[in-house]
């Protein structure tokens, strides 16, 4: 994420939370040398609906004219923890696999940063995002209580150690479902998940 994202993140921001953040708070975030923030953009020439891609690409990875954000997330690290401040992706965009695309990359990212372990606040009636964190191995380990603006409570939840084995075959396991299946459809062209992601997914 760069500034030139923030009107688009900021236009999916206020479509997905009571409590939007400002663009002030997210070139604060972006600044900050320990966080990473992702944006995910249909890829070039491929229609909207079916194919991702992630911004700022890896290192060495070629750059194309911006198509429109459609998801975007971040993650802050101190030590070897990260915290996950947030994940949104556009109304239009919804359950096609977004918010799995956004994760996977985030906690894998992290990882290759020093991050063993990642938690979040979720929203306790906000089950589906519930189910997308369970599916990658976090937990609920605590309770905020009136922890949102409207006076609703937060789950604490925690990833397993992103270095222990059983968190590894996961992550891997869950990849190789993903690119099976868009092999498949033909939609992955030879790309892999950590690059590209269908947009015809039902986690988010």
């Amino acid at each position: 994420m760069t500034e030139a994202d923030l009107d688009e993140v900021l236009e999916i921001e206020r479509r997905s939370f009571a409590q939007p953040w400002s663009a002030r708070a997210f070139r604060s975030e972006i600044s900050l040398p320990y966080a990473l923030y992702l944006v995910a953009r249909p890829a070039k020439g491929a229609p909207p609906t079916r194919t991702i891609r992630l911004w700022p690409p890896r290192k060495g990875r070629e750059t194309t004219p911006r198509p429109p954000v459609v998801g975007y997330a971040g993650v802050q690290w101190i030590l070897d923890e990260g915290h996950i401040t947030t994940l949104a992706v556009h109304p239009a965009y919804r359950r096609r696999g977004i918010g799995a695309l956004l994760l996977l990359n985030l906690a894998e990212r992290a990882r290759e940063r020093g991050v063993t372990r990642l938690t979040l606040e979720v929203r306790v009636s906000n089950q589906a995002a519930q189910r997308l964190y369970e599916a990658f191995g976090f937990r609920v380990e605590g309770r905020r209580l009136r922890y949102y603006a409207d006076g609703e409570d937060a789950w604490i939840m925690w990833s397993e150690r992103l270095d222990a084995p059983e968190s590894l075959a996961r992550l891997e396991r869950l990849r190789q479902k993903f690119e099976s299946r868009w092999h498949a459809e033909g939609t992955l062209s030879g790309g892999k998940a950590r690059d590209a992601y269908p947009g015809t997914g039902n986690l988010v």
